[in-house]
Formats: structure tokens, sequence, C-alpha cells
């Protein structure tokens, strides 16, 4: 609509086909942008280019603060326009915004609204101007379009509805590409969670195996130095040296390995970071493999935690239990995380068990499983703590947690068909279970299937 006290500007003769023509550039820009931001930028450029003018902004609401967002600008002043925001109560783009209705104004600094501050500050004052409502087809009004300052003579109502057309066409765009990199930015920013969570922890055993090498090391060699400068000293006798160094010897092949299993579970993770930083998250890899082997694995990585904390860590086969589907690293990484989580949680003295079971007859989730046990004789939780875990409102007690281990669990079960839960009582310890869908891996003959 014109602003306030001007002559309706008239409509162009060959307005038909100039909306012919706008729709058709615009649909052939957008159309072949992906990235979000590429999107904002060419609706606005071909916005501006349909309508002959200088400058223009595309301004986004925040919800959380009710503003509004320079999301992209053209102009002498764009660098300085982006990212800035203004409550979304003021302007002619909030106006526009929160009525819905197109605003053309030839002369801007007559509109009362204007917020005349932001041109006059940087030194590029708008003289004449069109804000449409930036509208889904479904009826949601998110932000606002301007063309700004008409490069010849002043805007026409043939412009506005030039403008209302191609700024329709660019919503939608821009709404499903808003839509498409939120939920791509989500799915990362979640992985990422869990793969700094992950990585954090399994830094933790490999300090204590490099901790405990030192002290066992600083030992054996003081001895042996002992027994070399003087044989009259009580250091033991050749024999018995000999004997403690192949121990010693063992125990450092045991260790070492168990660094390098570590190592090479962090540049797992870290390699899902940067894949998924490139846009390629991993689907699931299932494949047989073997729970019992896999969780003691786990014990055996976290076993010089659980020795610094002075906890019995044990794990226990219960019979034989045979190959599940599974994706082997999140497998892991969710015991690990159940392990990780009860050993801090249990004093010193105490025991931490993870137990494997199968339970070959029934129906899942009580029969046809495999059932993954890790119990703790530590403080134990409050009712109302053990009905957040596995929820979006769980929250950590521990200074240095962020609540992602029992969320990176929930997800590993869910990923297998599988189920998570967890009994407590406070003051007796915890016990997690995590239960795995026993599908047939082996035919009636005992021969494996394909």
């Amino acid at each position: 609509m014109p602003g306030a006290g001007e002559p309706e500007p008239g409509v162009g003769a060959d307005g038909h086909d100039r909306r012919v023509a706008a729709i058709l550039d615009i649909t052939e820009v957008l159309c072949g942008k992906t990235e979000y931001t590429e999107v904002v930028a060419a609706a606005l450029e071909a916005s501006l280019d349909t309508v002959d003018a200088e400058a223009g902004c595309i301004v986004l609401h925040s919800p959380a603060d009710d503003s509004l967002v320079f999301e992209y600008a053209v102009g002498p002043i764009a660098d300085q326009l982006i990212g800035q925001s203004f409550p979304a109560a003021q302007g002619i783009a909030g106006k526009v915004f929160r009525t819905g209705t197109p605003l053309l104004s030839n002369d801007v600094r007559a509109e009362e609204c204007h917020l005349r501050r932001i041109g006059d500050e940087m030194g590029y004052p708008s003289r004449t101007m069109i804000t449409v409502p930036l509208t889904t087809l479904g009826g949601r009004t998110f932000g606002a379009l301007q063309a700004i300052n008409k490069r010849t003579g002043i805007f026409l109502r043939d412009d506005l509805e030039l403008l209302r057309i191609v700024a329709t066409q660019a919503a939608t765009i821009i709404e499903n590409a808003r839509l498409h990199e939120a939920a791509r930015l989500g799915a990362a920013a979640r992985l990422l969670g869990n793969v700094g969570h992950d990585v954090k922890n399994m830094v933790a055993p490999i300090v204590a195996c490099a901790r405990a090498l030192g002290v066992i090391l600083e030992k054996h060699f003081t001895q042996l130095e002992d027994a070399l400068a003087d044989d009259r000293s009580e250091a033991p006798h050749p024999q018995e040296l000999a004997e403690k160094a192949t121990q010693t010897h063992a125990r450092c092949a045991e260790a070492i390995d168990l660094l390098e299993r570590a190592a090479e579970r962090v540049r797992e993770r870290t390699s899902q970071m940067a894949d998924c930083l490139r846009g390629n998250i991993s689907p699931p890899r299932m494949e047989p493999t073997q729970v019992a082997e896999v969780a003691a694995e786990v014990v055996g990585v976290l076993q010089p935690t659980a020795h610094d904390g002075a906890v019995a860590l044990v794990f226990e086969e219960a019979g034989e239990c045979p190959a599940v589907l599974a994706d082997e690293s999140r497998l892991f990484n969710a015991i690990y995380n159940l392990v990780i989580n009860a050993i801090p949680e249990t004093p010193r003295g105490g025991r931490v068990t993870v137990r494997v079971a199968a339970i070959r007859e029934g129906v899942f989730p009580d029969g046809r499983c495999v059932k993954i046990e890790v119990s703790d004789t530590g403080r134990g939780m409050p009712p109302e703590k053990l009905r957040k875990l596995f929820t979006g409102d769980v929250v950590t007690t521990k200074a240095s947690g962020t609540g992602l281990g029992t969320r990176i669990v929930k997800d590993v079960a869910d990923i297998h068909g599988g189920t998570v839960s967890a009994s407590s009582e406070p003051g007796r310890g915890s016990c997690f279970t995590l239960t795995l869908p026993l599908r047939s891996l082996e035919r009636p003959d005992g021969n494996r299937s394909p």
C-alpha cells in the first residue's frame, strides 16, 4: 500500500509479462540452490533485480527474544547489517511481519514506524522502500523482505505485486531450506555431542594406563639399579629379579595393547566427527557380533580406571552367548558409558559387575535376547532421578558430567531394536540392563545362515 499521504503509484502496462517473468526467474534461481545460505542470498538478489532496487535485506524472526535478525543483505552497508537485530515490534519490517500486510513507501522518512537510526548511523538512509512478509504457503509468517531505494524513479504498485509474488516463492523455498538445515545440524550436533562425550571418557583409561606404567617401571628399574650397584643390598637375587622382569614385561605388554586399542577407538570416533562435518553420517553397520567379547574388552580397557578408584571391576558370562546382529562400535560405546558412569558412583572397596547372558526361549524383550547388565554397589539413585533417565530431561549430578551418557545408551538400544532399563535403590547401588534381540543367525541344521 502507499505510504501515508502519498498518491497511489501507477501500474506498469507490461505488468502481466513482468509477473510471469519474475516467477520463472525466481523459480529457476532458487531451484538450483541447496544450501540454506545460498537460498537466502539468491532469493534476495533475485528479488532486488526484479524491482530494480539498489539495496535490500531479508530479516527473519527469532522467537527466543522476539526480534528480527538481518539474515542477509545487499548494498553499501550489507556487511554492517548482517547479524544485527532489532525488536520485532519496531520498524517497518516489524510492522509488516506482525500484520502480514505489505507496505510500499516512496517517502520512507514519513513513516512513523521507520527506524531511521539504522540507516543514518551507517550512512545509507532509505528513501524509497517496499517491504513484504515472508509467508509460507501454509500461512506462517517468519520474516520480511525489503527492497530499498529504487535505482530510477519510484516504486510502483506493479513493483509491489512483483515482490509479493517473488517473496511467496522465496518464503516456501527458504522455509524448506531452513527445515533441512535444522535437521542436518540437529543430527550433526547430536552426534558431535556424543562423540565429544565418548572421546573425553576414552581418554581416561589412557591416562590411567600411562600413570600405572610409570609407577611399575620406576619401581622395577630402581630395584634393578640397586641390585647392580651393590651385591650386598637387600634387592632381589638375579633369578628373582628375572622373574619380576618377566612379569613386568607381560603387564607392560598388556597395558600397551590396551593403550593401542583405546587409541584406535578414539580414532574411530573422531573420524565419525570429521565425516559428520562433511555431511556424511554413516548408518549403523550391523554384523554378527559376539557381545561377550565386546563387553570383556570394555572391562579390560577400564580396569586401570577402576583400579585408580579402588573399585573391583568384574566380567561375567552366564553360559555361551550366540552372536547377534549389532554395530560393534556403537555397542562398545554403550557398554563403555554404562561402566564409566558406574565406577565413580561406587565407593572405594566397592564392585562393578558386567554380566552378559543369553535367553534363547520365549519372546523379546523377556526372551530371545542377549542381556548386558552393569551393576554396582554404589550410592544408588532416588526415584525422581531414575524416572528421568533415558529421556531429554536427564540431568547429570557429576561435576564434569554432561548427562549424555545415558542418552547415548538409549540411542544405541533404539538403533538395535532393543531396550534399556534401570533399577536402583539409594545406598545399595544400581543396575542398568541393555537388552538386544536375539535374531536368528543359525538354521535348524546348525549351520550359519548367510
